[in-house]
């Protein structure tokens, strides 16, 4: 068996498409079916079942999934682990963080240290959809929610404060909200269907319980601009408002505080520069949030 057809595999899994799966692996489609199928022809079991609108895990197929997770995840690491070795610091990093903290915090705090270190190649992604462990793609995470899974040491580094915010110009056309009931009256930006399970979304939907907002949005970083536009309040991280002029509303309500962990993969947390970058990361954090 060769092992490299478990990306095929699992892009094919993950995305029910040969064209999207070549498209993501950068190959042809009949590269894709040609080495899914040599990958049944040795495991001897059948994988997928095709149809006019993609393609379908087997039974089989789905239970093989997480084991594939996983011993892709083993070769990412040797990967890593092995670009490098011969300079302690040199090769890549990769980083995962929440949006905006990632682009207003950390790359800010990084940027002496990239310049001190230019033979540490740091890939910084940032986005407000929770990372997820099974991968083992990073070598440092960032997060507001402790996980209980992955192969990854965990430490607590602070807090982050969020609240309901809005621009200098919405205020003075709308007023402010002083109470939860007061935003009835109000323009509220909320959050796309599918990112219901945000602790921000979680906390805005306590204080306006079945509230339709006036437009949804999938990032942190388009609720910033829509705020600043004065197209209505969002829940936003204090560092971002603040930074941005923006007014507070709901003065009596209790903000929303979130731990904020790192989590230091166990297989290359050892190296050098992954050592390095975390020390840095650590004090970037420490200086702008209370530990």
């Amino acid at each position: 068996m060769d092992w490299n057809d478990l990306r095929f595999f699992l892009a094919v899994a993950n995305l029910k498409s040969l064209s999207a799966a070549a498209m993501h692996l950068e190959v042809s489609p009949s590269t894709v079916s040609r080495r899914i199928e040599a990958l049944e022809s040795a495991l001897k079991v059948s994988l997928f079942r095709s149809h006019r609108d993609g393609y379908d895990l087997t039974e089989t197929g789905h239970d093989l999934v997480p084991a594939a997770e996983r011993a892709e995840a083993q070769m990412r690491v040797f990967e890593r682990s092995a670009q490098g070795w011969h300079d302690d610091y040199a090769g890549p990093v990769r980083i995962e963080a929440p949006e905006l903290l990632g682009q207003d915090v950390l790359l800010p705090g990084l940027s002496e240290f990239i310049c001190d270190h230019p033979a540490i190649q740091i890939e910084l992604r940032s986005s407000v959809r929770t990372t997820r462990l099974v991968g083992e793609e990073s070598d440092i995470i960032i997060r507001l929610v402790r996980p209980d899974q992955g192969s990854y040491l965990q430490r607590r580094l602070g807090q982050i404060s969020f609240g309901l915010y809005a621009s200098k110009a919405y205020v003075a056309r709308y007023g402010i909200p002083q109470r939860p009931e007061d935003l009835r009256n109000h323009r509220i930006i909320g959050w796309a269907p599918d990112l219901h399970y945000l602790t921000m979304a979680i906390w805005l939907e306590a204080l306006y319980p079945g509230g339709q907002p006036i437009v949804r949005l999938s990032s942190l970083s388009a609720q910033l601009s829509a705020v600043r536009l004065g197209i209505g309040l969002a829940v936003l991280p204090n560092f971002a408002a603040q930074e941005a002029d923006l007014v507070p509303a709901l003065p009596e309500v209790s903000p929303l505080v979130s731990d904020l962990w790192i989590l230091i993969h166990e297989r290359s947390g050892y190296l050098p520069r992954v050592e390095a970058v975390k020390n840095s990361l650590i004090e970037v954090i420490n200086r702008t949030f209370e530990t």
